[in-house]
């Protein structure tokens, strides 16, 4: 299942990183300078290469890692790990109802790590091919995956502003940094939203059966 999402998401993935390799390599060698179009495929090449290394390089960073980085925790990082507190917040579930259902999920003071893998075992497992379950797990990988190449890049060029000039002569635009930064801050917040969606929307579609 999550093989077959993540193919799903290959094209829209390399898309992602592409434009932003592209949109710096515009910033960095001037827009004005770009004015051919062997330049412009100079460059257009340049970007659909080096995203496809970095979809490979970001498919084989561990999940458990992205998902430490998206939610920015070290430990219980998973969103299913906090979905009493999710679905209290969402007004689609009756929680009395979900409590009353799933009592050893929504039980109070059980540890976080538990309380996911009951959601996982009992909540979504069964409705995990439902079509709102589907689109919010797969966009949650998308822009989980996002964020990891789009921190490589941005970790990258701040390597190169670093040693870049003493050992290439080279210099990045600060534009590039505004980029890249903005769409991953972007992908984060996606990654973020659509995780916390994907949980409670599995228990949303669990509660009509």
């Amino acid at each position: 299942m999550d093989s077959d999402l993540k193919k799903e998401n290959s094209s829209a993935l390399f898309l992602i990183l592409a434009t932003s390799l592209v949109v710096s390599a515009l910033f960095q060698f001037d827009l004005k300078v770009v004015s051919g179009l062997m330049d412009a495929a100079v460059i257009g090449g340049s970007g659909v290469m080096l995203s496809a290394v970095l979809v490979m390089i970001a498919n084989l960073i561990p999940h458990s890692i992205k998902h430490k980085l998206v939610f920015t925790r070290f430990k219980n990082e998973l969103a299913g790990c906090r979905v009493d507190s999710l679905c209290r917040r969402d007004t689609r579930i009756d929680y009395e109802l979900a409590q009353a259902r799933w009592p050893n999920v929504f039980e109070e003071g059980i540890d976080p790590d538990t309380r996911n893998s009951r959601w996982y075992h009992q909540i979504y497992k069964p409705v995990r091919n439902e079509p709102s379950v589907l689109q919010a797990h797969r966009s949650f990988f998308l822009y989980r995956d996002a964020f990891s190449g789009l921190l490589l890049i941005f970790l990258a060029t701040l390597s190169l502003s670093l040693f870049g000039k003493t050992l290439f002569h080279f210099t990045p635009n600060p534009m590039i940094f505004a980029v890249q930064g903005t769409l991953a801050v972007f992908a984060l917040v996606a990654a973020r939203i659509s995780g916390s969606r994907f949980v409670v929307n599995a228990v949303a579609a669990a509660e009509q059966d």
